[in-house]
């Protein structure tokens, strides 16, 4: 599915992912960890292409991606990708609905909008008209994971999903993201706690070397 290559990517002063290769096949579930500032972010939002700003290639079902191409990368992440940050970016002005639909197209929310209820009690969340400024950290975790999957991604990208959450919200977030998953999507996730690996997860492991 994904074949990329990156000879090396700047970042501020630092050269980082120097000559790293990877290999993306659909249904996966990829753990990408190694320590702090060796690129995990950035090799995340290059897979997300989200960052084209490195040397190498990058390939999508065997056709080659060229960043420049801005519609072309535009509908890459509409159609196949969902996105879970690390600042959950949650706008605490707005209902849980209207925090969830900002990430669907305009010209569907109207459809989406009927299966709202559906990913909020998928994430444990039941007052949609509720006020997103009231949920506590890992509630707008889930409500942010909600976001991603109403799109119904191929490819889930998680940057640090489960961090500063307690262990009844880890547990919760990595229990619908197995599910995803067992379900056929693929996922990439960043984390830095080794105790959510298990052995149907492949793990990509960064060094500064």
């Amino acid at each position: 599915m994904i074949n990329l290559y990156i000879h090396k990517k700047k970042f501020r002063d630092k050269t980082i992912l120097i000559d790293t290769s990877l290999k993306i096949m659909e249904g996966g579930f990829y753990i990408i960890t190694g320590p702090s500032g060796v690129g995990k972010s950035s090799l995340l939002n290059i897979i997300g292409l989200l960052d084209g700003d490195f040397y190498g290639d990058y390939m999508f079902y065997d056709e080659k991606i060229y960043f420049y191409d801005c519609n072309k990368t535009q509908e890459l992440r509409r159609s196949y990708f969902g996105y879970i940050f690390q600042d959950s970016l949650i706008n605490e002005r707005q209902d849980l609905i209207r925090n969830i639909l900002c990430s669907v197209e305009y010209s569907k929310q109207k459809e989406k909008k009927k299966t709202v209820d559906h990913f909020l009690s998928m994430v444990g969340l039941h007052f949609k008209n509720g006020c997103s400024s009231v949920l506590s950290g890992g509630e707008k975790q889930r409500l942010a994971l909600a976001r991603a999957l109403i799109k119904q991604p191929k490819i889930l990208l998680a940057d640090e999903p489960t961090a500063s959450l307690d262990k009844e919200n880890k547990k919760i977030i990595m229990s619908i993201l197995n599910s995803f998953n067992n379900e056929g999507g693929t996922i990439i996730m960043v984390t830095h706690d080794l105790e959510l690996i298990n052995n149907n997860m492949e793990v990509i492991t960064l060094s500064n070397c």
